[in-house]
């Protein structure tokens, strides 16, 4: 269904709202430096970060870590205290070199920032083991402009690709195939046509596969934008996951639950119109355990932690970035998903409709990769996960070392004032 003119005005007043309620957070971390120090800055920067995962306007996409996922030695304390931690070593990293650089005391900082760059080079090698292998997977990308998934007359052609590269995926026997985000364009569960020939086509291969899918709940009324495992010559579908974290103004109008004229005022038939997930589903499967992230979900550090703490070996996500174009969104938004394997010590495979699906180790390496607008079949060997991580066992420790941190920088401002008074 095209997007109406009025949901692309509203759309844009969202993002603007948006943008500004994210901006907000730089000006409260200089009004809070200015006030109790420069040096609580690595803290009051991460307990920002933290802030902003939470609620429905959550939308952690800035995360200062993830700026140098691609260096791997530099993000494995990420294992430790998450990507809060990193964050917090990148703005101390930038402070120690101010001062190198404008202070009079240069040795003691130089050697502070040796020191700061020694930690994590120390515990990557120290942190990082060789993989061991797991099964095979084949990661299917169709390059479906995100324009023509709504358009009926292409549905046809869609599917008929999309089987074209399932069967040709499974000529190299895998483990597993996983679609990107609402591949089936139809709720996969119920549809006589389309979800009968890809049920059908499961059963012929034998291979057990994973799609993004609309789900229609009949019992609460409701849809949702979720994920199912199929598996071969089962008669239903018995696990299936709802998407719990919406994205703003696009899947959902926030609080539009708790404050239902929100919807009336500026609901649209195509704007929010999805409902929200509230279990996180653990998929089994013949190799082990495994949870679906949709689309941004693998931006939250604490949602994607839930999922683990609660059994989950591995993690499939499944987006859809062609909204993006060639810009830089769609590079940003995979390496966002790469840090939540470091975090929680599981390997992760990605299947994006237009780029870039990837299978990355339990360290953040990328190990394979599909290039943006390319259709095809990314086949792999993915490995096994390492033992559950100090960040997955124990959360965010160090959220509370920050926000201690902070409450003696504030403490300490006061008594000295008091003394002066």
């Amino acid at each position: 269904m095209p997007v109406q003119p009025i949901t692309r005005v509203l759309l844009s007043i969202g993002v603007i709202l948006l943008f500004g309620y994210l901006g907000l957070y730089i000006g409260v971390i200089a009004l809070i430096c200015r006030h109790f120090g420069l040096w609580t800055a690595p803290l009051v920067w991460a307990l920002s970060e933290f802030i902003k995962t939470k609620g429905e306007l959550g939308f952690p996409w800035d995360l200062l870590g993830c700026s140098i996922t691609p260096y791997v030695h530099l993000v494995q304390p990420a294992a430790l205290g998450g990507i809060y931690l990193i964050s917090a070593w990148l703005v101390l990293v930038n402070l120690l070199l101010y001062h190198l650089l404008f202070s009079r005391r240069r040795l003691a900082y130089g050697a502070a920032l040796v020191a700061a760059f020694a930690a994590p080079l120390a515990f990557s090698p120290i942190h990082i083991r060789p993989g061991k292998p797991w099964f095979k997977v084949a990661i299917i990308q169709p390059n479906v402009s995100p324009l023509d998934k709504g358009d009926w007359n292409s549905r046809e052609k869609i599917q008929a690709d999309l089987m074209k590269l399932t069967r040709k995926a499974a000529a190299s026997k895998p483990d597993l195939i996983v679609y990107p985000e609402t591949a089936t364009l139809v709720d996969v569960t119920r549809s006589t046509t389309i979800g009968t020939a890809i049920r059908s086509l499961v059963d012929s291969l034998g291979i057990e596969t994973v799609t993004g899918t609309p789900l229609h709940d009949i019992p609460r009324h409701a849809w949702f934008n979720g994920a199912v495992l199929l598996k071969p010559n089962q008669d239903s579908v018995r696990q299936r996951y709802y998407k719990i974290h919406l994205v703003p103004f696009s899947e959902k109008i926030p609080f539009s639950d708790e404050i239902p004229l929100l919807r009336r005022i500026i609901g649209t038939r195509d704007m929010g119109n999805w409902d929200r997930g509230h279990e996180y589903t653990v998929f089994h499967w013949a190799k082990g355990t495994f949870s679906c992230l949709i689309c941004f979900e693998a931006i939250f550090p604490d949602l994607t932690r839930e999922f683990t703490r609660r059994g989950s070996e591995l993690l499939v996500v499944v987006t859809n970035d062609g909204w993006f174009g060639k810009l830089s969104g769609s590079y940003q938004h995979a390496e966002l998903a790469a840090m939540r394997t470091v975090e929680n010590g599981v390997p992760l495979v990605r299947s994006a409709n237009n780029g870039i699906s990837f299978i990355a180790d339990p360290y953040g390496r990328i190990l394979k990769k599909t290039r943006l607008f390319e259709p095809g079949i990314l086949e792999g060997t993915v490995p096994r996960p390492v033992k559950p991580t100090p960040y997955r066992r124990y959360g965010d420790w160090f959220i509370i070392v920050c926000l201690a941190g902070i409450i003696a920088a504030v403490v300490g401002k006061l008594s000295r004032f008091w003394k002066q008074t």
